[in-house]
């Protein structure tokens, strides 16, 4: 071969290399562009890695774009939201904008910044599963163990990471929902009054949120949050038919304008059970939501909602003895049905009718591009009637149960973001609740009536920092609650507390901290929370009653108006680890919750000064721990089937 034809060889290997090379750095680069449809003329937006940082604007419309982004994992923040971006051999893979969370810190946040452990079920999830229920959508939450006696429509209850009923709290949009005249002023009479009507997604936080939300918040907190209407007109009805005697009825239907200045939907749905797990366990619900969204002034953003529910279900009779009875409650003896007890039996006249009104109002006010001034305001009735025949197993006498409860509860609050990596929070909230319990006779020598009321005021701080190009996020919070009882109100002239000198009860003072550390390039997340949390006395545990006929009718007390908040300590940490361009997501979670002063019920108290307490009554006690261990997998195997799976275990003691 010649020097002519070597040349030439070279020449091609040469090229060919060139060719190769270029290929090769072509894959490893790809294009990142997006559009941003709110607010979005000049917004700064920005895309980081744990070595990589670019930066644009965004166009009059609204539009980014990045060049030659190298493979990696990727944040991409823009106004205040973030979504993360994996570049893999120069394909993009990148979660929406909208995949935020607010119920970690009552701010909206991306999963990223979130420095604590928090699930979400998407709406269109529980639509796919056919949920029809709030309580058959929490039981896949891990560290959640749901129960409900008796099926649709009867009692509900949530105990978080081996906690109470009562330390879960429930919100509407960010706001408490929860039973004044329930026995522990929690949410668990009306859990399984919450259908699937109109909902946007569920979030979940998983550990201590008094510092956030209040009271009730000392395991857990579920965040029931509503959809805002979308451009154009849209409508959806449903229908199911099933086994028990099971029908359903779904309509929805919304209207936005083209520019989202103004929007509206309303939904409506029934459910019923005309035959239930025995054949004879009736149960139905109306649901009716309706929201309100406009941005009516730049900057300015308005929204309001109704949620009405209103419920009815037969109820069993209550299991009772049967035969001789043990010589002291130190016997323990193996239950056995119609042996020695009766259990649950159809009562052809016993029922209960519960409604609820929740109506709130929101405002949020930009002055300018670092302050935002907002507030609330939330008006909530609920109502439970128990209406019990003659008729049924063992004795029974005919009777009407009445529990009514009212909360108001008005916040006003100012956000100040002095960079794209803090936040700062801090508001102030007044909350006023009442409960009335009344009870009827046919004949009316039974009739009493119980009135109670509380007022609170609260001030809260929030402080949410981003470190290390937001790979290290510090969350801390802080919440201070005063209270003030009102004397209760009783039908008869031989009240109890009538001689006891009510004082105010004593103050609530939580403090709250996360961190969390992102490794972008291997997709692990680490992160850890502590928190301490409170339970503010329920106006029963404070007042509550029971009425006697036997002799000279008397109210009978249980409550103690003195009272000491619960007050626990809670601890947990783990990691969560993206697999396959976060197809595959891994999670492991240890928790520790110590109950330092719980509030229980005692056979035998002290006297409340002159009124005695002759069957016990509620009292401040020592109260427990709670530890485990939460694991998850979740597998995105196609893009219509996604796979997951929990374990939960979970050690209690009562001490």
């Amino acid at each position: 071969m010649g020097r002519k034809g070597v040349r030439m060889k070279i020449t091609l290997v040469l090229l060919f290399l060139v060719v190769l090379c270029t290929s090769i750095l072509a894959q490893q680069r790809a294009t990142v562009e997006g559009r941003l449809t709110e607010n979005s003329a000049a917004v700064t937006v920005r895309l980081v890695s744990d070595t990589e940082s670019f930066s644009t604007t965004t166009d009059a419309r609204g539009n980014y774009r990045f060049e030659s982004v190298p493979d990696g994992r990727y944040l991409l923040i823009a106004g205040g939201r973030q979504a993360s971006v994996v570049v893999d051999n120069g394909q993009v893979s990148m979660a929406r904008l909208a995949d935020v969370v607010v119920v970690a810190a009552n701010n909206e946040q991306a999963l990223e910044q979130v420095s604590k452990t928090i699930n979400v079920i998407d709406g269109q999830e529980m639509r796919d599963r056919a949920d029809f229920s709030l309580v058959e959508s929490l039981r896949t939450i891990p560290g959640f163990r749901v129960q409900q006696l008796g099926g649709f429509g009867r009692t509900a209850s949530i105990k978080t990471r081996g906690l109470r009923n009562q330390d879960t709290a429930l919100l509407i949009d960010g706001i408490r929902f929860r039973d004044a005249s329930s026995i522990t002023g929690d949410a668990t009479p009306f859990i399984s009054d919450f259908t699937l009507t109109s909902i946007a997604k569920v979030e979940v936080l998983r550990g201590s949120g008094s510092s956030v939300y209040g009271t009730n918040a000392i395991g857990g907190t579920v965040d029931f949050r509503t959809p805002p209407a979308r451009s154009g007109t849209h409508g959806q009805v449903s229908g199911a038919v099933g086994g028990l005697g099971l029908g359903r009825f779904r309509g929805n239907i919304s209207h936005g304008t083209e520019d989202d200045r103004f929007g509206i939907n309303a939904g409506y749905s029934r459910t019923v059970y005309t035959k239930g797990i025995d054949g004879e366990d009736d149960a139905g619900n109306h649901n009716l939501q309706t929201r309100f969204d406009a941005r009516p002034f730049t900057g300015t953003s308005v929204s309001s909602r109704i949620f009405f529910s209103y419920a009815d279900v037969m109820l069993n009779s209550s299991p009772d003895t049967l035969g001789p009875l043990p010589p002291s409650n130190t016997t323990v003896i193996n239950a056995v049905p119609n042996g020695n007890f009766i259990p649950d039996a159809n009562d052809p006249d016993s029922f209960q009718r519960s409604r609820f009104f929740s109506g709130q109002a929101t405002i949020e006010q930009v002055l300018n591009n670092k302050v935002v001034l907002g507030g609330y305001y939330q008006g909530l009735g609920t109502r439970r009637i128990n209406d019990n025949g003659m008729l049924g197993p063992g004795f029974q006498s005919a009777s009407t149960s009445l529990f009514e409860g009212t909360i108001h509860t008005a916040n006003a609050h100012l956000n100040w973001t002095p960079n794209d990596d803090h936040q700062v929070s801090i508001g102030f909230e007044f909350e006023k609740e009442s409960f009335r319990n009344e009870g009827r006779t046919p004949s009316g020598s039974g009739d009493f009536f119980t009135r109670a009321g509380q007022k609170s005021n609260t001030f809260y701080l929030q402080d949410l920092i981003g470190l290390a190009n937001g790979r290290l996020q510090i969350a801390g919070s802080m919440r201070f609650q005063m209270f003030s009882l009102e004397r209760p109100e009783f039908s008869l002239a031989n009240a109890p507390y009538k001689a006891a000198t009510l004082s105010d009860p004593s103050n609530a003072i939580t403090f709250d901290g996360a961190a969390a550390y992102s490794f972008r390039s291997s997709g692990t997340k680490i992160r850890g929370h502590i928190g301490n949390g409170y339970r503010v006395p329920s106006l029963y545990e404070r007042f509550g009653t029971f009425f006697s006929t036997f002799g000279t009718p008397a109210f009978v007390a249980l409550g103690d108006p003195f009272l000491k908040p619960e007050k626990t300590i809670a601890f947990d940490a783990g990691i969560e680890q993206d697999l396959a361009r976060e197809r595959v997501k891994l999670t492991a979670t240890y928790f520790y919750t110590r109950l330092n002063d719980i509030i229980g019920f005692g056979n035998v108290v002290p006297d409340i000064g002159s009124t005695s307490r002759p069957f016990g009554g509620y009292e401040n006690q020592i109260g427990g721990i709670a530890r485990g261990g939460e694991f998850s997998a979740r597998l995105k195997a196609g893009l219509s089937t996604e796979i997951f799976t929990s374990y939960t275990y979970t050690n209690s003691d009562q001490r």
